[in-house]
């Protein structure tokens, strides 16, 4: 009898402990309830999706400029290149001379251009033509250097540019301004439409820096009348702009 009642006890436990085991073993899913959950997911993202906003911004920061370029040339012409270069290199040396009298250092002269070529008018003679850029870093003294050059004899042809030396700041300057507008523009425009900023999504800069036009300034117009008259030189500002295009998450 008690054989009886502790197999019949064995069994039990047996049959309790595969039935627990089975309720613990996972189920296979099959293609449809995956296809389900996939569905479900998609519609979910879908609800969460949320519009952009793209628009772009330029700023520009005007400053007074602070070093010039001044393009200086000598023109000679002799019976042989030699001569002309003869000629040539006399003017050139005595205009130099007198730009360094002016404050002028030596680093900022260079060679820009040097042509030799027959005379259009005269097929016996030959024409020099040598050109130096010149650096003015004192705004100033711009017409003073260009008079110095007329009066040593310089001849060809004057052009004249003006700059910021640290550009980089000035841009840096426009970049936080457009920045700071690109922004301020996003949120207006959002509130117009009945949205809010979420977050920035994407941001790009892109340079639109500009300058003043060259001052063109031609030698061989100078006649007698103009002897002694200092040339009168009034910079423009200079302008450096920034944009900064902006995309961002509303809802």
């Amino acid at each position: 009898m008690k054989k009886s009642l502790l197999v019949t006890i064995a069994v039990v436990c047996v049959g309790v402990f595969l039935m627990a085991g089975c309720a613990q073993r996972p189920q296979p899913i099959d293609d449809q309830t995956v296809a389900q959950a996939t569905a479900s997911a998609s519609a979910e993202n879908k609800q969460q999706e949320q519009s952009t906003l793209t628009l772009s911004a330029t700023e520009t920061v005007k400053v007074a400029p602070d070093v010039a370029y001044v393009s200086i040339g000598v023109r000679t012409t002799g019976s042989s290149a030699e001569e002309a270069q003869q000629k040539n290199a006399q003017i050139a040396e005595s205009f130099l001379g007198a730009i360094k009298a002016q404050g002028v250092s030596e680093d900022d002269v260079q060679t820009q251009n040097i042509n030799i070529y027959q005379d259009y008018e005269d097929a016996k003679k030959t024409v020099m033509e040598n050109t130096y850029k010149v650096t003015v870093k004192n705004v100033d003294s711009v017409g003073a250097v260009i008079d110095a050059a007329a009066a040593a004899g310089a001849n060809y042809t004057y052009s004249l540019s003006f700059d910021v030396q640290d550009r980089d700041t000035v841009y840096m300057q426009a970049l936080s301004k457009a920045m700071e507008s690109v922004g301020g523009k996003a949120k207006a425009m959002a509130m117009a439409g009945g949205y809010t900023i979420v977050r920035p999504v994407s941001i790009t800069e892109s340079g639109a820096e500009s300058g003043v036009m060259p001052y063109e300034y031609a030698a061989g117009a100078m006649d007698s009348k103009l002897e002694g008259a200092a040339t009168q030189v009034t910079p423009q500002d200079i302008e450096v702009s920034a944009t900064v295009s902006g995309t961002y998450l509303i809802q």
